[in-house]
């Protein structure tokens, strides 16, 4: 009895290893196709002001070359590929926890290029904590208030940066951005 149960146990380590060799595949080509395409994009850049995008990008490609060379090597294609099927079908969880959160993150990004960094980070952190995090309306609005307020008087008032304000505050501005 004690065989068979580690004979359970091992396989399923196996499947594990196999899921997460997978899904580690899966990620690294996601990550190698936005690289490059950042990669292409920053050529037609002036030099001087692409060159630390080389500087970043050029070893970044070729970790993520080097890096997928060693997990193909380690994983069997065909497994990794009805890996990857069945995440995609949303029968792996943790995989659907990391698409969430990636997904967060994108519309993170999209509320800070539409609004502009201060605004965006209230709304998503606004968005964590009442939802996610449970927190009372109270808690929801003040942590993320005065997280934009610290940030603000943090980059603008002490380090004189100025962070994105965001397409509508530039609209508004007089700028042709549509």
């Amino acid at each position: 009895m004690a065989n068979n149960l580690e004979t359970e146990s091992t396989a399923n380590a196996d499947e594990k290893v196999v899921n997460r060799n997978a899904l580690e595949l899966a990620a690294l080509f996601i990550a190698a196709g936005l690289t490059l395409a950042a990669l292409i994009t920053a050529i037609g850049y002036d030099f001087s002001s692409s060159q630390p995008l080389f500087v970043i990008l050029v070893p970044l490609v070729l970790l993520i070359v080097v890096q997928i060379y060693r997990s193909m090597k380690q994983g069997d294609t065909k497994t990794s590929i009805n890996v990857v099927k069945t995440a995609l079908g949303g029968k792996i969880l943790d995989f659907a926890v990391s698409v969430k959160f990636f997904m967060l993150l994108l519309a993170l990004l999209l509320c800070i290029y539409i609004l502009g960094h201060y605004a965006g980070l209230l709304l998503s952190m606004f968005y964590l904590i009442r939802v996610h995090g449970g927190e009372s309306m109270k808690i929801s609005l003040i942590v993320p208030i005065i997280t934009a307020v610290a940030l603000f008087a943090l980059f603008e008032l002490v380090f004189s940066i100025e962070l994105f304000q965001g397409q509508l505050y530039r609209y508004f501005a007089g700028y042709r951005i549509w």
